[in-house]
C-alpha cells in the first residue's frame, strides 16, 4: 500500500483529503491491493458487484458480447480509474459487462458501502469522499453520451472523424494519441477493422488525417 499511497492520494476519489485523513480512511474501509495478470477478467457478467476497484497500474477494458457473440468495447479505463462504479451506485450490482486486464492490472479494492455511509468513527472527510463519487459517475455518464455521438455516425468515415474530432477537442490539439490499437477501436466502434483500416488509409491519401500506430494528426479541414 505504501508503494502507491501517493497515488491513491492524488486520485479523483480521494482529491481534497489530507495523508492523516487518507491513512484512517483506508483503514476504516478495509483497503486492499489486488493483482491481476493479462487476460483475467476483473469483473464478469452475471456477477454481484459490492466492491469498488481503483485501478493503479495496467489497463482495462470494459466489454461485453452482443446476442451473436460479438465483442462491443464501451471503454478503456487506465490508472485512476473506476470499475463498473456506476452500477454499484445504481444498486443493480449485477454486471452486465466484463471487465478484461488488457495487461498486467493492480487495483485497490475498497467496501463501497462504507465509503458512502458514516462509520461510527465518524470519519470526517465522508462528505468530500461522495462528493468525489459523484463526479466521477458524472464523468462517466459524459464519456458514455460522446460514445454515443461516436457510434451514431452512419458511415465508417463519419464514425472515425467525429471519433478522432472528439478526441483532438478533449486533448486540444490536432496531434494527439489514442488509446486504442485497431482491433479495439474497430470493437469500440462496432465496425469492421479491415473496413476500418480501408477508410483509414483514404483519410490519410485524402489530406484529412495522418497517423503513426496510435498517434494522429487532424487537418486544420477538420474542425474540433
Amino acid at each position: 500500500m505504501e508503494k502507491y499511497f501517493n497515488q491513491i492520494k492524488n486520485s479523483p476519489i480521494f482529491y481534497g483529503i489530507n495523508n492523516e485523513e487518507l491513512i484512517n480512511l483506508l483503514k476504516c474501509f478495509k483497503a486492499k491491493i489486488k493483482s491481476f495478470s493479462k487476460g483475467d477478467l476483473i469483473i464478469r457478467q452475471g456477477e454481484n458487484i459490492t466492491k469498488l476497484y481503483l485501478i493503479l497500474e495496467g489497463n482495462v477494458n470494459i466489454e461485453k458480447d452482443t446476442y451473436l457473440a460479438n465483442r462491443i468495447i464501451i471503454s478503456k479505463l487506465t490508472i485512476n480509474d473506476n470499475i463498473a462504479l456506476s452500477y454499484i451506485a445504481s444498486k443493480t450490482k449485477e454486471a452486465d459487462i466484463d471487465a478484461y486486464a488488457t495487461d498486467d492490472v493492480k487495483v485497490l479494492v475498497l467496501n463501497y458501502e462504507k465509503c458512502t455511509s458514516m462509520c461510527q468513527n465518524a470519519c470526517t472527510k465522508h462528505k468530500i469522499l461522495i462528493n468525489n463519487l459523484f463526479k466521477i459517475i458524472a464523468k462517466e455518464n459524459i464519456g458514455l453520451i460522446e460514445k454515443i455521438e461516436n457510434i451514431s455516425q452512419k458511415s465508417i468515415k463519419d464514425k472515425l472523424l467525429t471519433y478522432l474530432s472528439n478526441e483532438a477537442r478533449k486533448n486540444k490539439s490536432n496531434r494527439f494519441s489514442i488509446i486504442f490499437n485497431r482491433q479495439e477501436l474497430a470493437d469500440y466502434l462496432n465496425i469492421d477493422r479491415s473496413a476500418m483500416c480501408f477508410e483509414l488509409s483514404k483519410l490519410k491519401k485524402a489530406g484529412l488525417i495522418d497517423y503513426e500506430k496510435n498517434k494522429f494528426v487532424l487537418s486544420s479541414k477538420i474542425n474540433y
